[in-house]
């Protein structure tokens, strides 16, 4: 695949940009101790990760098990994880290696950037903004903003809507689906690509299943986004 004629990336969250699994496990554990579950393994935790924050909640307290009984209701248990993991979002998170480079790179380049997860979006919000990456995205979308998560592609439409509408305000052309790629880590982010109608990029280093990945049948695939900065070359004086 050319690289040369992508004008926009839009990329997954975790295990894509950053390496969040340790403190979306934490935040998962310290909900399941305050309503009366048992703890779960790391591993485990990220087993249940992909499908967005509700649907790790459901599998996670489905896994675990009841020491005392709570009244609470779900939405309760989803609204305390969801502000005990804000608070606490970058306790051990990290960007992955090359990451901050590359969106340099890109944002030298002129190409637009976007991220696209099934993340509860106050949570990337929070994360980008505290590892100072936040000022490189033309837009931050989660599902709160969708009718429908990934592998729907409504996230990503919305994405390219708010990138062509910047470029709009530059008198720039807007962007066609044949210049935007998708990188995630997930089957699930190859299909929302797929289902797009754009570019798709499969990074084998993150959090989802390998052989359900592959099987997605990405147009490319790295070991990490980072590897990116090669195709697309260095920058020079006439970008």
């Amino acid at each position: 695949m050319n690289l040369k004629t992508v004008k926009a990336i839009i990329f997954d969250f975790d295990g894509v940009i950053a390496d969040t699994v340790v403190d979306i496990a934490d935040a998962v554990n310290k909900t399941l101790e305050n309503f009366g579950f048992t703890t779960l393994p790391v591993a485990t935790v990220l087993s249940f990760t992909g499908d967005g924050a509700v649907k790790l909640l459901q599998r996670a307290l489905e896994a675990a098990d009841k020491i005392e009984q709570t009244s609470a209701t779900f939405r309760d248990i989803y609204q305390w994880y969801v502000q005990y993991y804000e608070s606490h979002c970058v306790a051990k998170t990290v960007l992955y290696p090359g990451m901050e480079n590359l969106l340099e790179l890109l944002n030298i380049k002129n190409i637009p950037v976007a991220i696209v997860s099934n993340k509860p979006w106050a949570v990337t919000d929070a994360i980008v903004k505290k590892l100072n990456i936040a000022h490189l995205f033309a837009a931050v979308i989660g599902p709160e903003q969708t009718a429908h998560v990934k592998p729907n592609p409504e996230g990503i439409l919305l994405a390219i809507k708010t990138i062509n509408e910047k470029l709009a305000e530059h008198h720039k052309a807007p962007l066609r689906l044949e210049e935007v790629l998708m990188v995630g880590d997930s089957a699930t982010d190859i299909q929302a690509g797929k289902n797009a109608g754009i570019k798709t990029c499969a990074v084998t280093g993150g959090y989802g299943n390998k052989e359900k990945l592959r099987q997605a049948t990405p147009d490319m695939e790295l070991v990490l986004a980072s590897e990116l900065m090669v195709p697309l070359g260095e920058p020079d004086n006439h970008e």
